[in-house]
């Protein structure tokens, strides 16, 4: 089976597992409810990056309720993104 992927910003974002060194688990949240998903994938490839990483696998992303947290919020949901940043030897072409 292949593996399918997508690339932000030069890094490689993979929901299954690819082949490189681990170097840690990162996670991001969308600062407002119209956050997209570009938006948090770039700061994550930012992340990535910072942390010489070129991949993130075991890429999720899920929309979460900030239900009744705080009475002055607007915004009800948040894009939270997870992955573990990983250096690739040889990452695919975008």
């Amino acid at each position: 089976m292949e593996n399918r992927f997508t690339m932000q910003d030069g890094v490689v974002f993979c929901e299954s597992a690819l082949e490189g060194k681990v170097i840690q688990e990162i996670k991001e949240i969308g600062a407002t409810q119209n956050t997209t998903l570009l938006d948090v994938k770039r700061k994550m490839a930012a992340k990535a990056k910072a942390l010489g990483g070129n991949a993130i696998i075991h890429f999720t992303y899920a929309q979460k309720a900030d239900r009744m947290k705080n009475i002055f919020k607007l915004d009800s949901e948040r894009l939270t993104c997870t992955g573990t940043v990983i250096n690739m030897e040889n990452p695919p072409a975008e």
